[in-house]
């Protein structure tokens, strides 16, 4: 009797995961997406919440689910965001305003841009701190691609970026789906989507 309760569970699961995508809902909807993808060893989640004027909200859960951040964007430009982390002092939390300058309104990154964005974060243990990053962006390719079980649009690029307080340099590898309006970020190379969803838990912030 176990034996067949724990076959009839197995089966119940299989079945949740293997429901289909909406892919028609991806493409001509505002229906929630979700988005599994990795970067090395690095794996993140994106939710990705839109409506018809252009503005998204955007849950990022990664570093393997020790940081989770929800990002409002505004014609595509991000505006703020609030992070929560597993991490203790000043990271275990923060709010982030944006400013961001030189970037047009539902930019599509078919274009190579030159932007900077000026931070300015409350963190949680009260800290405060301003900061600006130049950022360089290359376009580098355009078409449809299979998205899981979907065809969407994805434009790929690279950017350079240096803050101006440290110095410091990075470079990152993007992938942006204009249907979705959102990007994912790779640090050392491009990320791979691993999976696709339409039905899915909504992202809540670390305790």
């Amino acid at each position: 009797m176990r034996f067949v309760v724990l076959l009839l569970a197995l089966l119940t699961s299989a079945a949740a995961a293997a429901e289909p995508v909406d892919c028609n809902a991806i493409e001509t909807t505002m229906a929630p997406v979700e988005l599994t993808y990795h970067d090395g060893d690095n794996s993140s989640v994106a939710q990705v919440y839109r409506d018809q004027s252009g503005n998204s909200v955007v849950w990022i859960k990664t570093l393997n689910g020790k940081l989770v951040a929800k990002g409002d964007f505004t014609a595509g430009v991000l505006a703020s965001a609030e992070t929560t982390s597993a991490f203790a002092g000043k990271l275990k939390s923060s709010k982030v305003k944006y400013n961001v300058e030189g970037m047009p309104r539902l930019f599509d990154r078919r274009s190579d841009l030159k932007y900077n964005i000026t931070h300015s974060s409350v963190y949680g243990d009260g800290s405060t701190g301003v900061s600006t990053t130049f950022y360089n962006y290359k376009f580098k390719s355009a078409g449809k691609e299979a998205v899981g079980p979907c065809i969407l649009d994805v434009v790929r690029g690279e950017s350079d970026a240096a803050s101006e307080k440290t110095g410091k340099t990075s470079h990152s590898y993007t992938v942006y789906f204009p249907q979705l309006m959102a990007q994912i970020t790779g640090k050392t190379a491009e990320p791979v989507i691993d999976d696709i969803k339409t039905k899915f838990d909504p992202m809540t912030p670390i305790p």
